[in-house]
């Protein structure tokens, strides 16, 4: 684990507008890896499984919805790049 200081660091430079994935991140209720697990138990790669289940919101329960589009999320901020 980062420490704290590189973590929001980090987390700051993902959203520089609030602390709510950090937030949700630290949730007792956020279960690390469950959605990966859901994917890998689907036989689908993370991003391919959120893919589909967004494509097919209504064949998922609630969670799983919630899961992917949080995960829609994540993937749609920009990591900034090194230069070579």
């Amino acid at each position: 684990m980062d420490h704290p200081i590189l973590r929001k660091a980090k987390l700051h430079a993902l959203n520089p507008g609030g602390k709510w994935i950090q937030e949700v991140v630290e949730s007792p209720k956020f279960k690390k890896g469950a959605f990966t697990s859901k994917a890998k138990k689907a036989g689908y790669k993370t991003k391919a499984f959120m893919n589909h289940v967004l494509d097919n919101p209504s064949a998922y329960d609630e969670t799983t919805r919630r899961q992917a589009t949080f995960m829609k999320t994540l993937v749609s901020f920009k990591h900034p790049q090194t230069p070579p």
